[in-house]
């Protein structure tokens, strides 16, 4: 997991094709009036998922088996859980391929906010806890881009 501001973005292009693309898109979509939907970078490779949706109080832990995923929240606040040992997680359901997403039982990780320019960069072997609520829960509006490795 990295976390860092989006205007250091350019230093983790080289960590795996099709960063730059997606890190790009953030930079110069106009996000907002990009209305909620899959985005196509370069084809399948690198997708963008334009989220808005309301914070939980209690979302499920995922990781996923062959994309990265750089999230980049818009508008609002939430806190993403992390937990570096995916491989000692308990799975709660089986792995849905269409989305490349395995869901998992409640384990005892770390929480980072995400707001104000807040880039994170999740790899496979990261388990993680995206739209969390902070306190009460809101609305929010995210870009999700996947980056298939």
């Amino acid at each position: 997991m990295i976390v860092d501001t989006l205007k250091n973005a350019h230093l983790y292009y080289g960590l795996a094709p099709g960063l730059e693309k997606g890190f790009e898109f953030i930079k110069t979509a106009d996000l907002e009036n990009l209305p909620p939907g899959e985005y196509e970078l370069d084809g399948k490779k690198v997708v963008a998922l334009v989220q808005e949706y309301t914070t939980m109080e209690n979302p499920p832990w995922e990781s996923h088996d062959y994309h990265l995923d750089i999230q980049y929240l818009y508008k609002g606040e939430e806190l993403i859980g992390y937990y570096p040992h995916v491989d000692e997680m308990v799975k709660s359901g089986p792995y849905n391929r269409a989305t490349d997403c395995d869901l998992y039982e409640d384990v005892d990780g770390d929480y980072i906010t995400l707001k104000d320019d807040v880039i994170m960069i999740l790899f496979p072997q990261d388990g993680h806890l995206p739209r969390k609520a902070i306190g009460e829960p809101m609305a929010v509006k995210k870009v999700v881009v996947k980056v298939m490795l």
